[in-house]
């Protein structure tokens, strides 16, 4: 039986880009590795690398990284797949375009087409290009299939979204239309709501890269959008599909750009995500608070991720985050996080699902963009205290594998709709991200009370995540179709609770105002939105709320709450075995408690100041039966922000619980949920750190970053 151990480890060598440490360096830097306490490092085979003139390949240096992972007992991760928009690695080989005339990615319609600079990048639309990468990465798969320190194959290295206009893609992109209008008639009918259009062949029909009051309508602008996601997700099945024809046994994985795009793919056989937050902090003297550096992990967005089919439906691996300090790549400035810090963060990590975590670098380029920076150890190699908490860190979770293999989330029953899916329509209508922290906040707030929510996707919504679930929150939606009127109003004929802010459905998702609103919905909201203006002040009925103020007619519906004029603020509704409960203005982006790194016109609340929101939150809940997971106490309210608590569950139903100090200052608290007399401490990330169970409750005593892990004995 082979003994089970928990990835952790780093990107080390061959690398993708510029030049790395010299390979007389890597036994030492391997064997350094091992040591440390880790178990897996990644490399990429790199077909510009190894087949540097056309026909003459030389594999050594990945040859050597497998015979020396082997060696130290270590396990490698291999990205034999595409990086950010090629099909195999950052930069295809020269002599595909000298001697295969392969064609260049057009970014524009205007791009050039023939080879103007060294850096360029190819159409992976084009059929000679996938068809040689599809027999290199088949012949350096089958090269180290068999190899025991293989772990998994990575299909794709942050996958960007390509829009290329060559000959290629467009013609691909009028056979996706033709497939999804039929008639050319049909497409003309669609895209004439800005202007009537008429083609005369399908060859007339070219992309339209952008809409907006003069550039165009929405529907060719969202249609161009859509398919090139689409496309992204094809080429991806297609080159796993290449690495699976080699080799049917090793896991391919994905690798997206950061846990928003958890959804993109879908086959993957485990998914991968990039989590950084240094890059999202530019040239700043100061960074994200302690508060906010813990909301922009984002890991409240990878449960959107979750496929059934796959072994392990509910786990992810973080494929890269930061390793060590940055001074000026990326455009940034000098920046670090101690090794507490990043140690919690990884821990994080592995409360949500991660089955692995690996930091870039392990050792730093020394050559062109990210030389000397993201380094675990040092510029020579030598160990630093960043690199030794790792490998404290990695024995602690190899020694309790399997705990940290197999929990899965410990269910609310509350969901909160996501509104990514939006993005296209916000670009089009002009607000673009301004209501993006609407999801965050409603998340954290929740948090605030006790009630770990789950966020969930249209995707989701489709294939029946409603069924398990007892309420749904929809913090900002303007725009619904009729399939999914259908099933939430299903799911309140069943019990479910539906909470929604204004505005919402007041379109469908190709912009088409539905006039009485929300469209399909008034009887099941009890209420009519008739108007929607700008909200005087920062009130509604009580909370505080921004931006809008939804001017709503109550038919069958209650009346919770009042504007200061009399107008409804608050309507409530019974409809079948459930409710549903309409805000008439933004109350989710309203909770913001500090004040934010990207500035915004949102009034910055105090703890005491957002309570309202919070106790708004709890008496909804409640009356659908949903009340606090748990409850601290000994913190102050400003303190409690700081607080992580995610429980978890193993498959036989013992308890899992990870809670952690997010924040610079040491804290003392005590936490009460159902069961704690029946959990132990697990562990806690530093010797003169306590969680102990006295009079009820968990009484922890954690220092800056630390953290403790609950769990319950075998049968309990």
């Amino acid at each position: 039986m082979t003994e089970r151990f928990f990835p952790v480890g780093a990107t080390y060598a061959p690398l993708p880009k510029a030049t790395e440490v010299d390979i007389a360096e890597w036994p030492r830097d391997i064997g350094n590795i091992a040591k440390l306490g880790l178990t897996v490092f990644r490399l990429f085979l790199c077909w510009d690398r190894v087949e540097r003139e056309p026909g003459v390949r030389d594999f050594s240096r990945i040859d050597r990284a497998f015979d020396l992972a082997e060696k130290h007992g270590l396990k490698v991760i291999g990205n034999v797949g595409g990086t950010f928009t090629n099909l195999q690695a950052i930069y295809p080989p020269r002599h595909l375009v000298y001697d295969r005339h392969c064609t260049l990615l057009k970014p524009k319609p205007d791009s050039p087409e023939e080879l103007r600079f060294n850096r360029f990048k190819l159409c992976y639309d084009d059929p000679v290009y996938q068809e040689l990468a599809a027999e290199f990465i088949r012949e350096a798969v089958s090269r180290y299939r068999d190899r025991p320190s293989l772990l998994a194959w990575s299909g794709w290295n942050e996958p960007r979204l390509s829009e290329c206009y060559c000959r290629h893609t467009v013609a691909l992109y009028r056979e996706w239309l033709e497939k999804k209008y039929g008639a050319l008639e049909a497409l003309a009918e669609a895209w004439s709501t800005e202007f009537p259009v008429r083609f005369r062949s399908w060859e007339d029909v070219n992309p339209q890269p952008e809409a907006s009051f003069e550039a165009g309508g929405y529907r060719p602008f969202l249609d161009w959008r859509e398919f090139t996601a689409w496309n992204r997700t094809c080429k991806f099945n297609l080159v796993r599909s290449w690495i699976r024809s080699a080799d049917p046994d090793t896991p391919v994985i994905s690798h997206m750009c950061w846990p928003g795009d958890a959804d993109i793919f879908g086959e993957e056989d485990i998914l991968g995500t990039s989590i950084y937050t240094i890059h999202a902090q530019g040239k700043s003297d100061t960074g994200f608070s302690a508060y906010e550096f813990t909301t922009h992990q984002n890991v409240h967005l990878l449960p959107q991720g979750r496929r059934a089919f796959r072994r392990d439906p509910e786990g992810f691996w973080v494929v890269e985050t930061e390793a060590g300090p940055v001074s000026w790549v990326h455009n940034l400035v000098p920046r670090g996080y101690s090794p507490r810090k990043m140690n919690a963060r990884d821990l994080l990590f592995v409360a949500h699902g991660a089955r692995a975590v690996l930091r870039w670098l392990y050792r730093s380029r020394i050559s062109d963009a990210q030389a000397g920076e993201f380094n675990l150890v040092g510029w020579d190699g030598r160990i630093t205290d960043r690199a030794a908490a790792f490998g404290e860190l990695s024995r602690f979770l190899n020694e309790h594998a399997d705990d940290f293999l197999n929990h899965v989330a410990d269910r609310s029953g509350v969901l909160i709709l996501d509104s990514r899916d939006c993005e296209a329509m916000a670009e089009a209508e002009g607000y673009r991200g301004r209501y993006n922290n609407a999801l965050p906040n409603l998340y954290n707030a929740l948090l605030h009370i006790g009630i770990r929510a789950e966020v969930c996707n249209l995707r989701q919504i489709r294939e029946g995540i409603l069924d398990g679930a007892k309420a749904l929150f929809i913090p900002f939606r303007p725009y619904v179709d009729p399939w999914m009127e259908k099933v939430l109003r299903r799911f309140v004929e069943n019990g479910g609770a539906l909470i929604a802010e204004s505005p919402f459905a007041l379109k469908g998702s190709c912009g088409i105002h539905y006039e009485v609103t929300p469209g399909g919905m008034t009887d099941l909201f009890g209420a009519q939105v008739y108007d929607l203006g700008k909200l005087p002040g920062s009130d509604c009925g009580g909370i505080p709320a921004f931006d809008f103020r939804a001017e709503m007619e109550v038919a069958a519906g209650t009346v919770e709450a009042r504007f200061a004029d009399g107008a409804p603020a608050v309507v409530s509704h019974a409809y079948g075995k459930g409710r549903t409960v309409l805000y008439a203005s933004q109350l989710s982006m309203a909770y913001q408690i500090e004040r934010p790194f990207y500035p915004n016109d949102v009034p910055v609340l105090s703890w005491e100041q957002a309570g309202p929101f919070r106790r708004e939150l709890a008496k909804q809940l409640e009356k659908s039966g949903i009340l606090p997971k748990w409850r601290i106490s000994g913190a102050g309210g400003e303190a409690r922000k700081y607080i992580q608590v995610v429980p978890r569950r193993q498959p036989d139903g013992r308890g899992l619980w990870f809670v952690l100090n997010m924040d610079d200052v040491p804290r003392e608290f005590s936490l009460r949920f159902d069961g704690a007399e029946k959990m132990r401490p697990l562990g806690v990330s530093a010797g003169d750190e306590t969680a102990e169970f006295r009079d009820g409750a968990f009484n922890f005593k954690l220092g800056e970053w630390g953290w403790a892990v609950l769990a319950a004995a075998n049968g309990k």
